[in-house]
């Protein structure tokens, strides 16, 4: 039998509250290490966690999707995380 606090209803809230944890926890570990200067959100939506923003290069986006992937572990991710083009020019951009 069941009694009060137990049951699905309970372990969902639960489940949550971990889930809300760890996503915070990630939110703090990427403003302590290197990349703390990104523009990089984590947040719940329907039931998963969505990771979004611009990180200067390729290296640094590894780094994130390693991060996120050591606390998140288990969880379903979606991943939208952009690498700004930072090379110069090759050539001449020609106005008209």
């Amino acid at each position: 039998m069941s009694g009060p606090g137990t049951g699905p209803e309970r372990e969902t809230g639960r489940s949550t509250e971990n889930v809300e944890y760890r996503v915070a926890h990630l939110r703090d570990r990427l403003a302590a290490e290197e990349l703390g200067e990104l523009g990089v959100r984590a947040e719940m939506r329907a039931g998963s966690v969505v990771v979004t923003g611009t990180v200067p290069s390729a290296q640094c986006r590894e780094t994130l999707l390693r991060t996120v992937r050591e606390e998140l572990d288990g969880l379903a991710v979606h991943t939208d995380v952009v690498v700004a083009e930072t090379a110069s020019p090759d050539h001449a951009e020609d106005l008209p």
